[in-house]
């Protein structure tokens, strides 16, 4: 879940973000687009966010300490305080950026279209660097927002300075790979009975199949009270993705060797399977990428372990 994030979260539980959330008496619910139970309100922290308009959406984002940027973009099905751990390690000696992606917390841009990707995405965090004022950025995503990352550093490679890639879900090399085609179809079961729920308009039954493949069956209701109001105050994206024609676009194995920008994977030793697989043939496809595999992390690595994360970040950063 970050798309897969794939995988959200198990996880949330371990988020140190929950310092900057406190809620404000009587503030008012993001409209998630969707028939789902009543979504965390939005907090204190989250109404003095400035706001910046590109694409025609409106994106909430938090910048702290100064000098070389870095752009953090988060997974799916939560939002910009899943970086806010490991922006906090860093901000000493760089400028931190954390943003929401379009359909994300605490942002309220209605639907569009149904081909939502990281393509898209992608667009917008191209527009936000440029209308900030930021590039050439140091950019760095998990999940989802690893796959966003990917496509601007392929599309706008003179925007970034350098690739920090945590799981990226390119899943469509899968089946290409060794006892990849199984791992495939096992998570598009549950990816297609997710949309297929949110298209009867059941989006607790939607969140609810997609827990059970991440965090295993009855996942739902392992998950503390507010990490699930967390979850569904961003049920909106998970909605886009999913009903999405092209969620997973193509990026090519010479695309990624074509990148030659310095690149940093971070990989947790006890990811999914399919994920394990795809980094590992992500790392040999790369002309100028190193790769930390942190042997007791999952998916959420950089959530459970944010100063493992940050310290090497800052040192592929200074090594550069």
């Amino acid at each position: 879940m970050s798309l897969l994030r794939l995988a959200l979260v198990a996880l949330f539980v371990s988020m140190v973000f929950r310092p900057w959330d406190v809620l404000a008496a009587g503030e008012a619910q993001p409209d998630s687009g969707t028939s789902t139970p009543p979504a965390a309100p939005v907090t204190t922290a989250a109404k003095s966010l400035p706001i910046i308009r590109v694409n025609g959406v409106k994106l909430h984002y938090q910048s702290l300490g100064t000098g070389e940027p870095i752009v953090f973009v988060h997974g799916g099905l939560v939002d910009y305080r899943e970086w806010n751990a490991v922006a906090e390690q860093l901000k000493g000696k760089y400028r931190t950026i954390t943003y929401s992606r379009r359909y994300n917390y605490p942002n309220t841009n209605p639907l569009a279209g149904a081909n939502h990707s990281a393509i898209i995405e992608g667009e917008d965090l191209a527009s936000l660097i440029r209308r900030l004022g930021l590039g050439p950025v140091n950019l760095v995503g998990v999940s989802y927002g690893a796959y966003t990352a990917m496509f601007v550093a392929l599309r706008h490679p003179k925007l970034v300075r350098s690739l920090t890639i945590v799981e990226p879900p390119l899943l469509r090399w899968a089946p290409e790979l060794p006892g990849g085609g199984a791992l495939y179809d096992e998570f598009f079961l549950m990816w297609n009975a997710t949309r297929d729920a949110f298209v009867r308009g059941d989006s607790e039954a939607a969140l609810r199949r997609s827990l059970d493949w991440f965090l295993g069956p009855g996942g739902m209701d392992q998950v503390p009270p507010e990490d699930l109001a967390m979850l569904k105050s961003n049920i909106k994206e998970w909605r886009a993705l999913t009903t999405s024609s092209d969620a997973f676009p193509k990026i090519t194995r010479d695309e990624v060797n074509g990148i030659k920008i310095p690149v940093l994977m971070i990989s947790g030793g006890k990811s999914y399977p399919i994920l394990q697989l795809i980094d590992a043939e992500i790392e040999r496809r790369l002309a100028n990428g190193r790769r930390l595999i942190v042997p007791d992390g999952t998916h959420d690595v950089c959530s459970e372990q944010p100063v493992v994360c940050a310290d090497a970040i800052g040192a592929f950063l200074a090594s550069r």
